[in-house]
């Protein structure tokens, strides 16, 4: 690890005063900005990224072309090609200007040099252990309330978009950037049933929904943390998976309460992903395309893609009613358990 890869308070202060985590994730933003060549050019180019929005049963679904993703979005991640290249994401392999921010002991806070946000994060172990969120989702929790003001934090499982399955990291964007943020009281309401209120803790599965999803409230982090195992425990018992279950996570922190939304999957990539010629896509969903913002790295296939493909997409990689049905049924009764 380089000596120099963190910011000093000195350093920190030609930008901000504050002590508020958000406020030095977005100094740290400004000085990467100016000393970083190439966070600063793609940065640059987020001002050129096209869009275009299909509303889909009542919902909005951005497409976004950006051609800064396409390292993310292509990446191999099958084990081969994990042992074969260096990890991008260990301290030691960091470009020479890349600095951070030193957070909670065991990670680093640092600016994404491929963004798809404005303000966009990548927060790193600092040791080089497995893309798991069972033991790591206190620090997602914690993350959520640091970072609250400005900030959402999300994660990525293992073969459900993170690019790095063998580097822990969580990410992080500025509030409002997906549909789904605005979208969600409605669809707890319209399309929602509610599982489970004991305790502080009110908990929904989402089923009449594309992209189907679990989600918690409460105002006690502890609470939470055995609401997730026992999620944990339903996903595994459905997904049959002694590996980690897939599944994408959006995690905030507002007015006094944490709200965490999970996408269980059934798949990483969608089937036009791996075709040849014009029917290949290069379309790899990770949690900020289940938030609403679908990108697409490749113009052609920007100008290509319908709402039908768009539908394809999740038809192929979000759970199916049928096991979306069976986990909910699971986490009633792992629910009944948090009574007591």
């Amino acid at each position: 690890m380089s000596a120099n890869l963190f910011l000093s308070h000195s350093e920190l202060h030609r930008y901000t005063d504050s002590t508020n985590w958000d406020d030095k994730a977005y100094a740290l933003l400004l000085q990467q900005e100016e000393s970083w060549d190439l966070l600063e050019k793609n940065y640059a180019g987020l001002s050129n990224v096209e869009s275009k929005d299909f509303e889909i049963e009542g919902s909005t679904y951005r497409v976004q072309f950006n051609p800064g993703r396409i390292v993310s979005s292509s990446a191999k991640v099958d084990e081969q090609s994990i042992r074969e290249r260096k990890c991008f994401l260990c301290p030691a392999n960091l470009p020479q200007a890349q600095r951070g921010l030193e957070y909670n002991n065991d990670y680093i806070i640092l600016c994404n040099p491929f963004p798809i946000f404005r303000e966009h994060f990548t927060i790193v172990h600092r040791e080089h252990i497995p893309q798991r969120i069972e033991k790591s989702f206190p620090t997602l929790l914690k993350l959520s309330k640091d970072l609250a003001e400005r900030y959402i934090v999300l994660y990525n499982g293992p073969s459900c978009g993170a690019s790095a399955p063998d580097h822990l990291h969580f990410q992080a964007g500025e509030k409002g950037f997906m549909p789904i943020e605005e979208e969600y009281e409605q669809l707890i309401t319209g399309s929602g049933e509610k599982i489970a209120d004991v305790n502080g803790l009110l908990a929904f599965a989402v089923g009449d929904f594309r992209r189907r999803f679990v989600s918690f409230e409460s105002d006690e982090g502890e609470l939470l943390q055995k609401a997730f195992t026992a999620f944990f425990r339903a996903m595994h018992d459905v997904s049959a998976t002694s590996d980690e279950p897939r599944i994408n996570v959006l995690s905030s922190y507002q007015d006094g309460e944490w709200r965490v939304v999970i996408f269980p999957r059934a798949k990483h990539r969608p089937s036009f992903f791996f075709e040849e010629g014009e029917k290949k896509m290069l379309v790899s969903p990770a949690a900020v395309d289940f938030g609403g913002v679908i990108t697409t790295p490749i113009e052609k296939d920007f100008r290509h893609i319908t709402k039908e493909h768009v539908m394809q997409v999740f038809d192929e990689v979000a759970f199916s009613q049928p096991h979306f049905d069976a986990l909910k049924s699971k986490l009633l009764l792992n629910f009944s358990h948090l009574k007591s």
